[in-house]
């Protein structure tokens, strides 16, 4: 496993790579206020299977948090640069909540790039999420509200609340580039993705779903199963709004299994 910083569009991009470098290329994307810690459950067991990328997108974790308004497009125009220039391309991204939002719309300006695409619970089908989290937010994060926000909104059946997690998001939101970012972002996910966009996609695409997830709701999931023509839809029991967290073995079979009948073909 190689951790690293590097430089993109000027900024300082901080990402994390394992496995074979011949295997299939994967590229982790995280939702809103998230980083490639958030890929902790799964990137080690993906990684014996595949060449895995994981990346703090700019204004989150560790990467350079610039004053600018971070919408899908800037984040999408991002990501597209990041694999030009890493040289990690064509890949299959796999993007979870908001990173499934930025995955599609990736796909749709540098199509070349991408292969297929895994969507988990992803943003951009209604504006569920983005109304969730203003109502359970109020004038601001803390503690008791943040634990009352995972409880009823994030976890399902199969997760655990962790506090250490959650400190460390509280940790983040009084780093005032952070705060920027993630309002600016929850902004950004808001507007959802048109019906164009989606039957535009034109490549093997993976939804997984969590059956209790509050946050984006099944019928989201079930509403992008059938707008993208041809894709395979999982639902995850028991598991909320991070099955990948919830359930690390069943996604990360699901994952190996799309991709190897993929390769087959």
């Amino acid at each position: 496993m190689i951790e690293r910083f590097l430089q993109i569009d000027g900024l300082r991009i901080h990402c994390k790579e394992s496995g074979e470098i011949e295997a299939p290329r994967l590229l982790l994307i995280h939702g809103l206020g998230g980083s490639i810690e958030s890929w902790e459950e799964v990137f080690d067991e993906l990684s014996k299977s595949f060449h895995i990328l994981a990346v703090d997108l700019p204004g989150c974790g560790q990467s350079d948090k610039p004053e600018l308004q971070y919408t899908i497009d800037y984040f999408a125009e991002f990501t597209c640069r990041f694999m030009e220039s890493t040289g990690f391309q064509p890949s299959i991204l796999v993007g979870h909540s908001m990173g499934g939002m930025i995955s599609i719309k990736t796909y749709l300006k540098c199509p070349e790039k991408v292969e297929a695409l895994v969507l988990i619970d992803a943003a951009g089908l209604s504006e569920t999420a983005a109304k969730k989290i203003r109502e359970y937010m109020g004038d601001g994060w803390n503690m008791d509200r943040l634990k009352k926000f995972y409880r009823e909104c994030v976890l399902g059946r199969l997760g655990e609340l962790d506090e250490t997690r959650l400190e460390e998001s509280l940790r983040m939101l009084e780093d005032p580039g952070f705060r920027r970012a993630y309002f600016s972002s929850l902004n950004a996910i808001s507007k959802p993705l048109s019906p164009e966009d989606l039957e535009a996609i034109k490549v093997p695409t993976l939804i997984i779903w969590g059956s209790d997830d509050k946050l984006t709701p099944l019928e989201d999931g079930v509403k992008l199963s059938q707008a993208i023509a041809g894709s395979r839809f999982l639902v995850i029991e028991g598991a909320g709004h991070s099955p990948h967290s919830e359930a690390p073995k069943q996604v990360v079979q699901e994952i190996r299994s799309f991709i190897l009948k993929l390769k087959s073909r």
